[in-house]
């Protein structure tokens, strides 16, 4: 199968009953792997491998994304254990309306987000996956963003009066 570098996903031909998982994930981890794992749990999934060089991430030159928008729950797993690059997990927390977030990592920026010591506009959205993560891991922390995003209070603005 030949990939178009044109192609952009979107939810437009998303299954309405299943919850839509956007996974962030660098091609060198195998997105299309952890795709079919989240897929076999029944999740609808589409994929970003986010800003590289030739790809401008919409999200970060407009402040805008359709797949992130469109998304019950974003899952993170761009940055590697040593990356300082917290840019697409920053702009996806600073959205209005955030989808909740699945974020894999590992060393002191763990603390960070469990202290709630970062830039993040949503640190309550977050839900932190550990390095190395197993199928288990991935599912329970997919469900953990869900009933976060359950249990929140609405803003103002939601519709409530």
């Amino acid at each position: 199968m030949v990939r178009r570098k044109d192609h952009k996903p979107t939810w437009g031909d998303a299954d309405d009953g299943r919850v839509r998982v956007l996974l962030e994930c660098s091609p060198h981890l195998s997105p299309s792997i952890i795709s079919k794992v989240i897929e076999d749990d029944g999740y609808d999934v589409r994929t970003c491998e986010g800003p590289s060089k030739g790809h401008e991430c919409s999200l970060l030159a407009q402040g805008e994304c359709e797949l992130v928008t469109g998304a019950d729950v974003v899952v993170n797993m761009l940055r590697g254990p040593e990356s300082d690059d917290h840019r697409v997990l920053d702009a996806v927390s600073g959205q209005r309306r955030p989808a909740p977030v699945v974020v894999e990592m590992t060393g002191p920026r763990i603390k960070q987000l469990e202290a709630h010591e970062t830039e993040l506009a949503h640190p309550d959205q977050v839900t932190i996956i550990k390095s190395p993560i197993s199928r288990h891991d991935l599912i329970e922390g997919i469900e953990a963003a869900l009933a976060k995003q359950a249990d929140s209070v609405p803003r103002w603005g939601d519709g409530v009066g």
